[in-house]
């Protein structure tokens, strides 16, 4: 048994047993979506393993899962978001609003779903138990991870616009979950974590300007958004500043670099 996928299958059933019965649910829903990332930022390592039409059925139907929480896991994160930046009371009141009836949604059937997906998951995920990742699956997978955040890079300097911050954020999540399932030095995951973070952090204040672009005519609102904007230009900034430092080299000599690190061979 590859002890890498007998790790991720026991993480799977953690976070269908989270799920399924939380005693925080908006701590379960960013316990269950995080998870799902790493997951599915594993199955990019063992997709030469197991073969491009199950990994993309299993990442496929992973990816499904997380957006049955995304509703929730939104609203939660713009009070949040909101809050940090000095956000009014009524404000803060309209995005607890949203959040409850978030929630009601999720319970009205999304989260029970969730659940019986991941459970399935389960099920196939025993199977796919004996076929890796190998150390060729592997490097297959770091090199293309590396190199499309390095072109993601490249998209967000010619346009620094939302769509490609995004893109680029998903792209650096994967590869910080890729080198902790490979037990990279903290010295070397270290960085790629800050920087996710500041791209987690810019996507943040997207989706809030979002929401105050829906109050143009409120000042209070108004307000907000400028301060929103300000401070995701400062995380934008300091997101391709980050970047330029860590995705410096081709993918393949990246590779090499994480092979000898970790004593893959």
């Amino acid at each position: 048994m590859n002890s890498l996928a007998a790790t991720e299958i026991a993480h799977l059933k953690h976070l269908t047993a989270e799920l399924a019965d939380p005693t925080d649910l908006d701590a379960a829903i960013h316990t269950t979506r995080t998870g799902i990332k790493q997951l599915r930022a594993f199955l990019r390592l063992a997709r030469q393993s197991i073969g491009t039409s199950t990994y993309r059925i299993e990442n496929g139907a992973l990816g499904h899962t997380a957006r049955l929480l995304a509703p929730a896991r939104d609203a939660y994160v713009l009070i949040e978001t909101a809050g940090e930046l000095g956000a009014a009371d009524r404000i803060l009141a309209e995005l607890n609003e949203d959040h409850t009836r978030a929630i009601d949604a999720l319970e009205a059937g999304p989260r029970i779903e969730a659940v019986h997906r991941l459970e399935s998951a389960i099920d196939r995920w025993r199977l796919l138990e004996w076929h890796g990742p190998d150390s060729l699956s592997i490097g297959v997978g770091l090199v293309r991870t590396y190199g499309r955040g390095l072109a993601d890079l490249e998209t967000v300097r010619a346009a620094p616009v939302a769509m490609a911050f995004h893109g680029w954020r998903r792209r650096v999540k994967y590869l910080r979950y890729q080198l902790e399932a490979l037990d990279a030095p903290t010295m070397f995951l270290g960085p790629y974590t800050l920087l996710g973070d500041d791209l987690g952090f810019e996507h943040d204040q997207t989706v809030l300007l979002g929401i105050c672009e829906l109050h143009t005519n409120d000042e209070t609102f108004s307000s907000l958004a400028h301060r929103s904007l300000e401070r995701r230009e400062e995380l934008r900034a300091s997101a391709i500043n980050r970047g330029a430092l860590l995705f410096d080299q081709e993918p393949d000599s990246f590779r090499r670099t994480v092979e000898e690190m970790i004593g893959l061979h």
